[in-house]
């Protein structure tokens, strides 16, 4: 319920006056509105009949208790709730309430200056303002509470949309392709698929859709059990490593990255990827892996548990030593293969003497029986390295 307002007897019944001719003040004002804001008259979203329902319920509400009776806020509330959903922005609404606050003002001028009471009215001006701010303020929240649950409303259908692409239910390369159109993401360039291991919310990813926006990428995440997985249009392939590192920056993850891709009905086999790319670095990396990058890598990250028997079988009498000493040998074969199987570039990776690399390789031979000078030897120490460092959180620089 309105506050309620007396302007006096004689203001009143002039008041009333403007009620009973409340269908001509409404087509007066509907005129003023569309002529003086760009966003009723441009566009056909609220056409001038809707408007005029609308401008006349609201003259007629506030008049009324103007006049000192009954009120509710229903009508600016029904605006409010109208002008969200059709668009129309917040600024025009007030607007066109300030116009009506000086439109019945303007008529109860000319009344009082026929009726010689002008100085009645004059001391009543703050009570029309202070009715025009509460209907203002009514429609103002019924906007602002009609946009929220429209986003909600359109951010659970994009969620959805998303899911069915990644999940093979788009059915037809039309029908994805007429989810990508929607979710604004039909650019010409590939599509890849982005899966980021966390916990946190969507609303963590903003920094992330705003880098990938400001070089022309757009994104579409969705929350997973464990992970956000994301659907990223680019303009062209040669973006594919500007996306990459778009995604590195900000991580506090790990993120998997699928291979690119041309068409959104091979969305599923890029979440696949993404999910397998994940499982690519180690468990407390921070950054992106692209799937593809590492062949070994994805061998190890695809099958864990014949990974883990060829660790041990590989390693085994290594992985029994005292943790310093298995990682300091683990991290110095790690380094060696870094450095494209130089001593001396490995000691100086190392801050080590090339004996001392050379020491711990030998130390390696002697456990395992393996010697990196043999290539068969040497290529079943980097998969078995491959799959300690991903499978057992052994933190190998």
């Amino acid at each position: 319920m309105t506050a309620e307002w007396g302007f006096g007897e004689r203001v009143a019944s002039l008041v009333g006056r403007l009620l009973v001719d409340v269908d001509s003040l409404a087509d007066e004002l509907t005129g003023e509105i569309v002529d003086s804001e760009n966003s009723y008259a441009e566009g056909a979203v609220l056409d001038r009949e809707r408007l005029h329902t609308v401008v006349r319920d609201n003259l007629q509400t506030l008049l009324t208790a103007l006049k000192g009776g009954p009120s509710t806020l229903d009508a600016p509330r029904a605006a409010g709730r109208l002008k969200a959903e059709q668009g129309i922005p917040l600024a025009a609404l007030l607007h066109a309430y300030r116009m009506a606050g000086r439109f019945i003002w303007d008529r109860l001028l000319v009344l009082t200056s026929e009726e010689e009471c002008a100085s009645e009215l004059l001391p009543k001006v703050s009570d029309l303002w202070m009715a025009i701010d509460e209907y203002s303020s009514a429609a103002a929240e019924a906007y602002r509470t009609a946009v929220e649950i429209r986003a909600r409303r359109d951010t659970g259908a994009r969620r959805v949309m998303l899911a069915t692409l990644l999940d093979g239910r788009a059915g037809t390369s039309a029908g994805a392709w007429d989810i990508a159109r929607v979710l604004k993401l039909d650019r010409k360039g590939p599509f890849l698929v982005v899966c980021a291991e966390t916990q946190d919310s969507e609303d963590s990813l903003l920094p992330v859709r705003d880098g990938l926006r400001a070089v022309g990428i757009g994104s579409e995440w969705i929350a997973q059990i464990g992970a956000l997985v994301g659907l990223m249009a680019l303009p062209h392939a040669r973006m594919v490593e500007t996306a990459i590192d778009q995604l590195t920056r900000p991580a506090r993850c790990r993120l998997g990255v699928s291979r690119p891709f041309s068409a959104p009905i091979n969305a599923p086999t890029a979440w696949r990827e993404a999910q397998l790319a994940v499982q690519c670095l180690p468990l407390d990396a921070n950054g992106a892996h692209l799937y593809g990058s590492s062949p070994v890598a994805i061998l190890a990250a695809a099958s864990p548990d014949t990974a883990a028997e060829v660790a041990q079988t590989v390693l085994g009498p290594l992985r029994a030593l005292p943790e310093t000493e298995q990682t300091t040998l683990l991290e110095t074969l790690h380094t060696w293969f870094a450095s494209g199987g130089s001593t001396a570039r490995a000691a100086e990776r190392l801050h080590c003497h090339r004996n001392t690399v050379l020491y711990r390789l030998n130390r390696i031979a002697e456990l395992t029986g393996r010697r990196t000078a043999d290539a068969e030897s040497s290529a079943e120490l980097y998969v078995a390295l491959q799959a300690v460092r991903l499978g057992s959180g052994l933190r190998i620089a």
